[in-house]
């Protein structure tokens, strides 16, 4: 296998080197998400929705019934939730915790070993990058617990903020909020109308700018800890996307904008064809698990770009710190010079 050299890439070349990467080795990134995934989210089925109460094949539905079969999918369990407290529990604290902490660090690193490999023109297998993943798994899921710990931290504080920030907001204009709840204040309630609309708007944007900003800069502690055995690499992770948090953001903006697109629209399409049946429930697992595998792809080149970008800039700095060498000065005897 010929070695392709990386080079860096913009947010479109990455992108379909990331479809390439996945479509030539579609077998080996797929197996690997139904080996970490797949029977995590068929318990995670098992558990959330009333299976007893779903056809296996088909449920049949009109034309007209075709979006109440769809809203169906998501709401027909919460009589069921409710009434299984314990299966509910059991999930949030041992499925949902494996889930976040081993499998989700274990198939990116696995991923991106893998991809490595593409990369490097090295023949990729699942064996040998499960095992060098796994060989550091205690370190993978330390870092991974203080990561979601600084982000939930992270989102509380921006949450309250903006909760405080609108609330003084709502007071400095004089919105009366026992009047718009009363509805005897018409102008109140529609600039209370107006100031939801514009604090949802704005809060939006500030979770993708303010939070996104730290899981971004944070984001790539991963290959660090699994390549080059660092304890929690998040320092690492913040000098390696310095300068890149633009290119990285609209990276991963268009990575969930065709994620949503393509996910979202499966999920239509097994609806209307198959309504809420086992059969679709099985189906929705294997979207999941298809679609899974080019996200990591996706990180794993886009860690593997700023790797580039960053040597290729550590150089030219190493470089410019040379000093410029001054031509030596040739000794009078060694010039073939004709004593006196």
């Amino acid at each position: 296998m010929n070695q392709t050299p990386l080079a860096p890439m913009g947010v479109g070349k990455l992108l379909d080197r990331s479809f390439s990467v996945y479509r030539q080795h579609f077998g080996a990134f797929f197996l690997l998400a139904l080996l970490l995934f797949g029977p995590l989210l068929l318990l995670q089925n098992l558990m959330l929705m009333d299976l007893t109460s779903m056809p296996f094949l088909y449920q049949e539905t009109s034309e007209e019934a075709f979006w109440e079969a769809l809203a169906e999918r998501f709401t027909s369990s919460d009589a069921f939730l409710t009434e299984s407290i314990a299966l509910v529990l059991v999930y949030l604290f041992l499925i949902l915790p494996i889930t976040t902490l081993v499998s989700y660090p274990q198939l990116m690193g696995s991923s991106l070993l893998m991809t490595r490999a593409v990369v490097e023109g090295r023949p990729i297998g699942i064996m040998p990058a499960l095992r060098q993943s796994f060989s550091r798994f205690w370190p993978l899921v330390g870092s991974t617990i203080l990561y979601i710990l600084i982000m939930i931290g992270i989102f509380f504080a921006f949450t309250l903020f903006c909760v405080l920030f609108f609330f003084l907001c709502a007071v400095a204009i004089g919105v009366s909020f026992e009047g718009v709840f009363a509805g005897t204040d018409e102008v109140g309630s529609i600039l209370a109308v107006l100031l939801i609309l514009v604090a949802y708007l704005v809060f939006l944007v500030g979770v993708m700018l303010v939070p996104g900003f730290f899981i971004l800069r944070w984001g790539f502690y991963l290959p660090y800890v699994l390549l080059e055995e660092e304890g929690v690499g998040l320092g690492k992770s913040w000098n390696l996307t310095k300068g890149n948090f633009w290119r990285l953001f609209a990276l991963y903006f268009v990575l969930m904008v065709i994620y949503s697109t393509l996910s979202g629209g499966m999920q239509i399409m097994l609806a209307g064809a198959l309504g809420t049946s086992l059969v679709s429930s099985l189906l929705q697992i294997l979207v999941a698990c298809l679609l899974m595998p080019w996200m990591m792809i996706v990180y794993a080149l886009a860690y593997l770009d700023l790797r580039v970008r960053k040597e290729g800039t550590d150089l030219q700095a190493l470089l410019n710190q040379q000093p410029i060498a001054e031509p030596a000065t040739v000794p009078a005897q060694m010039s073939g010079e004709p004593h006196e």
